[in-house]
């Protein structure tokens, strides 16, 4: 008998934890924010350009996203790109390495003049050329101005619409040069670090690179 009423007295001691703790979870909240870091910009070829320092030392939890699209139809070995994490805004050292795909990518040109932000689809000269017909392929909107440029997928095509899977974030130039390749990371960032920054390595000679970096922080828990 005191057996039994002593592994009673457990289990209801347990099943109070468990349920006081997932009270607990199911009540807590956090605050997030998501930082642009690095807007699109240019990484000529054969040239390495070094991304904004970025300081995550008020975060819980960082993940950073970081995107490089082809500039041109030409051949191309493909952009390293190299996550390096510091305790301060000095002292690098590398977290990861990745690499952008090595292929001759097709481009093509806006024939759209009312190309405006919250618009769903997009009108090109050629939206069949290329990959630009292959359903979730995320592909590049150059701009002259590169810092307006914009990444897309596609959800389905015709001859010359592309309907995205995502409305327009910005207006486009009639003309503007689109690309068909642009490859994405997440990158969880580990806590004890206090500053992220991406080298951008356009390690072809030929085709111009361009690359943007987000950081999302984590930066209470309430």
């Amino acid at each position: 008998m005191k057996r039994f009423l002593r592994w009673t007295a457990i289990c209801v001691c347990l099943g109070i934890i468990l349920w006081t703790a997932t009270a607990i979870y199911a009540a807590l909240t956090k605050s997030t924010s998501i930082v642009e870091v690095d807007a699109w910009q240019l990484v000529s070829p054969s040239t390495l350009v070094e991304g904004t320092a970025h300081d995550i030392s008020a975060s819980y939890d960082t993940i950073l996203y970081l995107e490089i699209a082809l500039g041109e139809a030409t051949a191309t070995d493909g952009v390293e790109a190299i996550i390096e994490v510091s305790y301060a805004d000095d002292n690098w050292v590398q977290l990861t390495q990745v690499k952008s795909t090595a292929e001759t990518p097709a481009a093509s040109t806006i024939n759209d003049a009312t190309a405006n932000a919250g618009d769903d689809d997009i009108t090109l000269t050629d939206a069949t050329t290329g990959d630009f017909d292959v359903k979730a392929r995320k592909w590049f909107i150059l701009e002259s101005t590169v810092g307006n440029s914009e990444s897309v997928k596609c959800k389905t095509n015709s001859s010359h619409t592309v309907t995205l899977c995502q409305d327009l974030l910005r207006s486009h130039t009639n003309g503007a040069t689109v690309v068909d390749r642009v490859d994405e990371w997440c990158i969880r960032i580990p806590l004890a670090a206090s500053y992220v920054r991406v080298l951008c390595n356009n390690v072809d000679a030929d085709c111009d690179a361009y690359f943007t970096t987000r950081v999302s922080k984590v930066t209470a828990i309430q």
